[in-house]
């Protein structure tokens, strides 16, 4: 479903229009997807003014948010974790779930206004017995 659309300047990107769109939408009291593009603190700021909320996608282009939110998870322990495991089609993927919302080793709430909290999903998938594993993690940064 499309809500909006915003036409980018020659040698301009989303980062620019995803700003304009906010304004143009009314997103009071709603929860804001962006992938790891759009992750950037004055587009937090926008939603903020705005008063929605936010989940964030965090990746390598976001490099030192990467490590910090990494960091985190290996010192912290006020991590809250949920494991869940599925065995159909042939395939066996557990994905894990873990939550912090109480930073202790690293200050993100500061930079990233309202952050409440920052989440990591790994996943493990075995498309066939004795192959190796493919493992995959993401993370997120909260506002709900």
């Amino acid at each position: 479903m499309v809500l909006g659309q915003v036409k980018t300047a020659e040698k301009s990107n989303e980062i620019t229009a995803i700003p304009e769109l906010i304004e143009a939408l009314d997103i009071s009291g709603v929860t804001v997807t962006i992938d790891a593009m759009g992750t950037q603190v004055a587009i937090v700021d926008k939603i903020i003014e705005n008063k929605a909320d936010y989940i964030l996608a965090v990746k390598g282009n976001q490099a030192g948010l990467l490590q910090e939110i990494q960091d985190e998870f290996k010192f912290s322990k006020q991590t809250l974790s949920v494991t869940d495991m599925d065995l159909d089609h042939g395939r066996i993927e557990t994905r894990t779930c873990s939550i912090i919302s109480d930073f202790k080793f690293v200050n993100l709430d500061k930079k990233w206004k309202n952050l409440e909290c920052i989440v990591k999903l790994d996943s493990i998938r075995w498309e066939t017995f004795g192959q190796t594993p493919k493992r995959t993690t993401q993370c997120l940064l909260v506002k709900y």
